[in-house]
């Protein structure tokens, strides 16, 4: 991936490139995709956490981010399926990206209607959904911004993809918590369905891209038998086999989706837990906001720049590995957090040092697996990377609360620490066998010029 560099182009050059048009349409994508996650991780928990739900059925709505971690599953058909009349009008990727916010929003204000106090499992389902919608719409989204960047573009696309997810955290997270002491939770939540239109407005301005180089898949499609070149059979064999042949036929495939599977582990269990603890160290709704949300943006916003920085002058190995360490390092302030009791300055400390490791890990994340994908598969294969992310998510996260219960607090997050340890030492193997250099190779010649 061809990188501009501020030694060699000037500082003023290197930021150029964030205002390119399809550059900033990454954050208003980015906006539209940040907002349900929040909804589905974090705001549910602190909404049923303060109508006194218990902590272990609070940690089972982890199960709800499931859809993230096996949207791969489904991704083959938002890849190469089209719409009909609606794809013939606004495109492929476009038309599936309307049809999903369409309903993303109804679910949205259905769930606005819900009781906590007695209507928990229509809330489950309801949250479900819009967990399933919204990593359908990351599939969508995902593809669009990497295939309307050209490749000097990427570093530059994963900060802003990474500043507008943040941003609309922020919106979702702060604005929700404020509006719900002033008008209720009913109505605020409702407000959050305005946030698909950044991405709305993003997708009409840039248009429809410009999709992958076929060469590879007509080469491929010539050594079928006949029969298999047409109909259902092409469709699937190009749609579903392809993507992921291609892929794991690239030499240190496996350990690449092995780091990518372990990377977040400790990560993802304490951020389910974050909204509980907050709670019941008495935190008002304002309070939360303020030094949750509003402190830890600055943090945030900060994390996200120097990310751009460290991958462009560290390089890959580097910046994960200092990333990796950091993340797992900042839990360890959670710990301490759960010791001071109802203290907003250390509520403020932990959430700035947890939202700096969380933003410049994301943006040094997303750059490193959008440069591992195969134009021609966009969708496919980076929901596979980033489904395999959100696995221990899904799967360790609904044991938080369990284990936070057996556990107490300070053990439960020095727990989650060391679960992070796993994928810090596939990671050194990657470092060790140079294998994020040969990925890049491996998928560099299939890129849109």
């Amino acid at each position: 991936m061809t990188v501009i560099r501020p030694g060699r182009t000037g500082f003023l050059a290197g930021l150029r490139p964030f205002f390119d048009k399809p550059v900033f349409a990454n954050f208003l994508l980015g906006m539209s995709s940040g907002f349900p996650l929040t909804l589905v991780i974090s705001l549910t928990g602190i909404w049923l956490s303060r109508f006194g739900v218990d902590k272990t059925t609070v940690g089972m709505f982890a199960l709800a981010t499931t859809p993230y971690a096996w949207k791969f599953l489904w991704s083959p058909i938002v890849d190469r399926l089209g719409l009909g009349r609606f794809s013939h009008l606004f495109g492929r990727r476009r038309s599936w990206l309307f049809l999903i916010q369409v309903l993303l929003v109804a679910l949205i204000l259905v769930m606005s209607q819900l009781d906590p106090e007695t209507d928990v499992e229509m809330i489950a389902l309801t949250v479900i959904g819009i967990g399933f919608l919204s990593a359908s719409q990351d599939i969508v989204i995902d593809a669009y911004r990497i295939e309307i960047l050209q490749t000097e573009q990427l570093g530059h696309g994963a900060s802003m993809i990474a500043f507008g997810y943040r941003a609309s955290n922020l919106i979702a997270g702060y604005g929700v918590l404020m509006a719900a002491e002033y008008i209720g939770w009913s109505a605020a939540i409702a407000c959050l369905s305005v946030l698909v239109l950044p991405g709305l407005v993003a997708a009409l301005w840039v248009g429809e891209p410009s999709l992958g180089d076929e060469t590879y898949i007509e080469e491929e499609n010539a050594h079928l038998p006949s029969v298999v070149r047409k109909g259902a059979g092409a469709w699937f064999y190009d749609a579903v086999v392809l993507p992921f042949k291609e892929f794991l036929t690239r030499e240190n495939a496996i350990l690449i989706l092995l780091f990518v599977l372990t990377m977040k582990a400790g990560d993802a269990v304490a951020a389910i837990m974050t909204g509980p603890l907050i709670v019941e160290l008495g935190f008002t709704e304002s309070e939360m906001a303020n030094a949750n949300k509003l402190v830890g943006t600055i943090a945030l916003w900060v994390g996200i720049a120097f990310g751009s920085v460290l991958y462009f002058r560290a390089g890959v190995y580097r910046s994960l590995m200092f990333t990796g360490v950091l993340m797992m390092v900042t839990n360890l302030v959670f710990a301490w957090l759960s010791t001071q009791g109802n203290d907003v300055t250390a509520l403020a400390i932990t959430i700035g040092a947890e939202n700096f490791a969380s933003g410049l890990g994301n943006t040094v994340i997303i750059a490193y697996l959008s440069s591992l994908c195969n134009l021609s598969f966009t969708a496919t294969q980076y929901a596979l990377l980033s489904s395999l992310s959100n696995q221990a998510r899904s799967i360790l996260g609904a044991f938080s609360g369990s284990w936070a219960e057996s556990m107490g607090w300070i053990d439960f997050f020095i727990f989650s620490t060391f679960l992070a340890v796993p994928g810090l030492v596939i990671l050194g193997f990657l470092w060790y066998r140079d294998v994020g250099n040969t990925a890049k190779k491996a998928t560099e010649g299939h890129r849109v010029p």
